[in-house]
């Protein structure tokens, strides 16, 4: 009898040994996907792999002896707490490993450029779709961006079936008379160029004319990749494309230009700001001159050849960022802080001299001031290199933690880059096993302020001439990076 009493307590030792045996495994089962992400992400260094494995191996034992005895209540109790908690640990690490490692891919996959050709009629036209248009006359550039007019052109009578009398014009200034004065029903425009009416005070107002009847997105193929020859120095373009859509490969003006140039082994980052006003010849056929910001029109391709031309480099790849992103991104680290060189106000907001901390519109309102400042442009730069480093000292410190999930979402779609992911992942590698202090330089080249006629816009138009001591010093500090 004895004996036979016994066993229902031996049933439940061993229901409960399999529950606490079943629990450890599936934390264990957890731990171990979590860690084939990371290792799947080439992002850490093998070592830390290998110590998160351990690690695990531990946890799950320490799970496991405080559940397999059912005598121990109070011990059992604490193990089935700690197995909850580390389940909970494992499902949103998985999730946000995996989540982190797709959005920092979608980043680097840069698929190529588009350009956004739009028609357009004027607001108060009779003209409410495409197919009103059919027989009337629409006004096209006789040569600027004259490819992109036709294969738009093109595909519209291919897909629409749809075909127009064109009349050409020499400049968009013509092309805005000719809507104006109804000698066109409508135009076939690049959206891009719509943004170089308000460098001219009669026809800055022209944008709010027009309406939008259709876009046709034009694509282009992504400016190449992995020209880098020597890992141990990287240059990359920053470039802050005023693009107000959601997509960040349309292309649009650069406002923003800074080089940064990185030695992995010196740990010495240069940061080289040149002023979208910069009267440079572009990389394009017969190296026109014209405002550096508007080289983006034309493509990431011709607008980091220019660079290039203009310092004697080679620059290795692109980042680039839009407007609406960066507001976005900011917000989303829960603001940052900059530095100021001046007490100044723009617009609402007031910035004093010292440091400020910002969310995003104030940071892009900070980013984008001139007028305030005798050094007008060469300011700006400096402004904008601030808001760099304090995006960056940001992004490291423990509080990005609490934003993660938001911060993400920000990036997903308002930046793209060509820097490879493998690059990315093995520099963070790099990182996390040197753990090494950076040191950052930052300089502005220089220029004198006068007007001049610009390929994009045959009108005497502000531009900056470059100080070629300046840029020649600028070359000096890149090639002591190199």
């Amino acid at each position: 009898m004895k004996k036979h009493a016994n066993r229902p307590a031996d049933a439940k030792h061993k229901r409960i040994s399999i529950s606490g045996l079943v629990v450890s495994l599936a934390i264990l089962v957890l731990f171990l996907v979590f860690i084939g992400i990371l290792w799947s992400t080439g992002l850490v260094p093998t070592l830390y792999l290998v110590l998160g494995l351990i690690l695990s191996l531990l946890l799950c034992g320490l799970v496991l002896w405080l559940t397999r005895d059912p005598a121990r209540r109070v011990r059992r109790i604490i193990g089935f707490v700690l197995a909850v908690l580390f389940a909970l640990l494992g499902v949103f690490g998985d999730f946000a490993l995996w989540r982190t490692a797709r959005t920092l891919r979608d980043v680097t996959d840069t698929a190529g450029e588009r350009s956004a050709i739009g028609f357009y009629v004027l607001d108060d036209s009779e003209y409410e779709t495409l197919e009103d248009l059919q027989g009337c006359a629409l006004g096209i550039l006789s040569q600027l961006d004259r490819s992109n007019t036709d294969e738009t052109l093109q595909q519209t009578e291919s897909e629409y079936g749809l075909s127009f009398t064109t009349i050409e014009y020499a400049t968009i200034l013509d092309l805005a008379d000719a809507l104006r004065e109804g000698q066109v029903s409508g135009i076939v425009l690049n959206q891009a160029f719509l943004a170089l009416y308000e460098e001219i005070p009669e026809y800055a107002e022209f944008p709010s004319e027009i309406r939008e009847l259709l876009v046709q997105e034009v694509e282009h193929e992504t400016p190449d990749a992995g020209r880098q020859t020597d890992g141990s120095v990287i240059t990359v373009l920053i470039s802050g494309s005023d693009t107000r859509r959601d997509r960040i490969d349309h292309r649009g003006r650069s406002d923003v230009n800074i080089i940064a140039r990185v030695n992995r082994e010196t740990h010495k980052i240069l940061l080289l700001s040149t002023p979208r006003d910069y009267y440079v010849p572009l990389a394009l056929d017969g190296n026109p001159y014209d405002k550096l910001t508007h080289a983006g029109i034309y493509g990431m391709d011709v607008l980091q050849g220019t660079l290039e031309n203009l310092y004697d480099i080679q620059i290795d790849y692109y980042f680039r960022i839009n407007f609406t992103g960066f507001v976005e991104i900011i917000d989303a680290l829960g603001g940052i802080d900059v530095y100021s060189d001046y007490d100044f106000t723009v617009r609402d907001y007031t910035f004093h001299k010292g440091i400020n901390t910002l969310d995003g519109e104030q940071a892009l309102a900070f980013a984008r001031e001139r007028h305030s400042f005798a050094q007008g442009d060469r300011q700006r730069g400096e402004h904008q290199m601030e808001i760099i480093q304090g995006v960056l000292n940001k992004a490291m410190s423990p509080s990005i933690l609490s934003n993660y999930a938001d911060i993400l979402k920000s990036v997903e779609g308002c930046m793209d880059t060509n820097v490879p992911y493998d690059l990315i992942a093995e520099v963070v590698r790099q990182q996390l096993s040197d753990n090494a202090s950076w040191s950052v330089e930052t300089y502005n080249v220089n220029g004198t302020g006068t007007r001049a006629m610009t390929y994009s816009m045959p009108q005497q138009l502000y531009v900056m001439i470059p100080d070629e001591t300046t840029v020649q010093e600028a070359k000096d500090k890149l090639a002591a990076l190199a």
